[in-house]
């Protein structure tokens, strides 16, 4: 009878320790992808390099160091059908930043083409924003830019504050990085920040 109720015993540990093990084993796993995630695609908190940029208009723009408040980058090239996809609904974002924010929110769209390439398409698709072209490896790496459609809002301090890896072509997908935007351009946010107070006579 002893020797019956230690075996149960036993069995009821041993499963007890496979479930233990099974649960340590799963959160291993998502600890890695989470680890590899971070490597190799853009995400919110992140802080990019500043990058100087030549225009495809003439002169050059510093990525990551915004004149305002913040730039969208939008990252693409000429050949990639998801770029393709997304160009509409970034025209529309371009618009709605330009009507709401001014000059304190700029978009920016970033080709990793060649200049001709990079006009023709900014023609082609309506980009009335600034399109720059960046081809080096290592400056796409630090931006986590090697695979392309790629939305970004970066702010003054080159901070990543709202990320989109992939096709950009919903309402939602606009609406959630507009909202992210109102949110930081909040009357209570700009009186918080020493920069956007006035120093009065």
């Amino acid at each position: 009878m002893w020797r019956s109720a230690f075996t149960w015993i036993a069995l009821l540990a041993a499963s007890a320790l496979v479930v233990v093990l099974g649960l340590q084993n799963r959160g291993l796993r998502e600890d890695r992808d989470r680890l590899t995630d971070r490597a190799a695609y853009a995400y919110p908190g992140m802080y990019v390099p500043v990058v100087d940029a030549p225009r495809i208009e003439g002169g050059r723009l510093a990525l990551g160091a915004p004149v305002g408040d913040l730039q969208v980058l939008f990252f693409f090239d000429e050949t990639c059908p998801y770029c393709l996809r997304s160009a509409p609904t970034v025209v529309d974002v371009a618009t709605t930043l330009q009507r709401e924010f001014g000059e304190r929110v700029a978009m920016i769209g970033v080709c990793q083409c060649a200049p001709e390439q990079a006009r023709d398409y900014a023609r082609t698709h309506g980009f009335a924003f600034p399109v720059v072209t960046v081809n080096a490896q290592r400056a796409l790496a630090l931006y986590r830019a090697r695979g392309v459609p790629m939305l970004l809002a970066v702010d003054r301090e080159g901070r990543v504050r709202h990320a989109v890896q992939g096709v950009f072509d919903t309402r939602e997908q606009a609406e959630r990085l507009l909202a992210e935007l109102r949110r930081m351009q909040s009357p209570a946010r700009l009186a918080s920040n020493p920069a956007n107070r006035s120093s009065g006579p």
